[in-house]
Order: C-alpha cells, then sequence, then structure tokens
C-alpha cells in the first residue's frame, strides 16, 4: 500500500488545497495559543486564591511587633476593646474568630521580646506574654471579672506583688511550657463548645448538653 498525498500536485487544484491545508494549520495553531493563554491564566487565578487562603488563615502573629495608638492597650479595658485599645494587631487577630486561640496557644512559649512593653509599670514583655495576656483577655467577660475558659484553675496564684512581678515569679516556678500544656489542655476539652458572643466582646464556652 503506497502513501496517498493529501494533495496532487500539479495546476491550480493542487495550489488551492496546499491554501486550505494552510488555513486549515494557522486556524489550529490560534486555537492551541487560545487555550494555552487560557490555562496560564487559570493556573494563575488559582494561585492566587491560594495565596489569598494563605494570607486569610495566619500560622503564626507578629506579635513582638504589638502596634497601638498612642496611650491606648495599657491600663484598663482588655486588649479586644476598641474603645481602650486601638491595634491593627489585634483586629487581625479577632478577625481570625476562634481559629485564632490554637496559634496564640502555640506561641506561649516564645521568648522574643516586644519593640517596649505594652503594659504601663512592665520593664518587659515578651511575645510569649502577649499572647498570654490576649488570650486571658479573650475569654473575659464585659465585666472585666468573669473568666470563661474552665480548666486553667492551675495557672491561678495567690500572689500579692505587682502584677509583672508576680507573673515572672509563676513563669520561674513553673516555666512557660507548664502554662502552654495548661491551655492547649483546657482548648481541646471545650473548643468544639466556645464561640464569640459579640455583644460581650469576648469567647464564652457553651454549657455541657445533659442529652
Amino acid at each position: 500500500m503506497r502513501f496517498r498525498p493529501l494533495c496532487s500536485w500539479g495546476g491550480t487544484a493542487a495550489f488551492g488545497c496546499a491554501e486550505s491545508h494552510y488555513r486549515s494549520l494557522r486556524a489550529n495553531l490560534a486555537s492551541v495559543k487560545i487555550t494555552t493563554m487560557l490555562l496560564a491564566g487559570l493556573l494563575s487565578l488559582v494561585g492566587c486564591v491560594h495565596a489569598l487562603g494563605k494570607t486569610a488563615k495566619a500560622k503564626r502573629f507578629p506579635l513582638w511587633n504589638f502596634d497601638e495608638k498612642p496611650g491606648m492597650c495599657r491600663a484598663k479595658g482588655r486588649l479586644q476593646d476598641k474603645e481602650y485599645c486601638s491595634s491593627k494587631l489585634m483586629d487581625k487577630i479577632l478577625a481570625q474568630g476562634k481559629d485564632a486561640i490554637p496559634i496564640l496557644i502555640s506561641q506561649l512559649t516564645e521568648t522574643r521580646p516586644t519593640k517596649q512593653p505594652i503594659y504601663d509599670y512592665w520593664s518587659l514583655t515578651t511575645s510569649g506574654d502577649v499572647a498570654y495576656f490576649i488570650l486571658m483577655d479573650l475569654f473575659t467577660d464585659s465585666d472585666w471579672k468573669t473568666f470563661n475558659m474552665p480548666g486553667l484553675e492551675a495557672l491561678k496564684d495567690d500572689c500579692t506583688e505587682n502584677a509583672e512581678n508576680c507573673w515572672l515569679d509563676f513563669l520561674e516556678k513553673h516555666g512557660r511550657k507548664f502554662v502552654q500544656d495548661q491551655w492547649l489542655a483546657a482548648w481541646n476539652a471545650n473548643k468544639d463548645r466556645v464561640y464569640w458572643d459579640d455583644t460581650a466582646r469576648c469567647f464564652r464556652v457553651r454549657a455541657v448538653s445533659k442529652e
């Protein structure tokens, strides 16, 4: 069997046949080019969505770089109370919802100093200290007294000195890992019942169902 040519060469018919195949080839190439461009655009879009997803869900907060408007966040109110504390970092943490809690717990052992102490009358604070302060405030109710996370009784201390000395004495006695372990155990035991109360601006824990 012999190969049959696409066009029989010779004369006007052969020229027309060749021109027809040339046009068909150009159309096919254009189609391939458009398809390639569409695929490239789709891949780029997927990459952007993936990057946005990473941005939306932080894995760690730059607590050492805690920001505030001058004179705020230092002596009165909870860190989530915007009338007492204006902070872009707190806004980002609150935007994460309850997903921020395990992140903050993971940072309790960090020792990087903040640019300056975030509380008045403290000589130094670290990113781990800030994680602890934020966690405590996020579970403190609007009366500034009621604490809503059960299972952290081991972190209570009957110290009568100033806040910084009491905190440093506790860390010297128990260590940051102990604090982290207590918070992690409490979180794992209660996380499915934790919810944000927008009126009180704090996390609360639903009562255990009696069913």
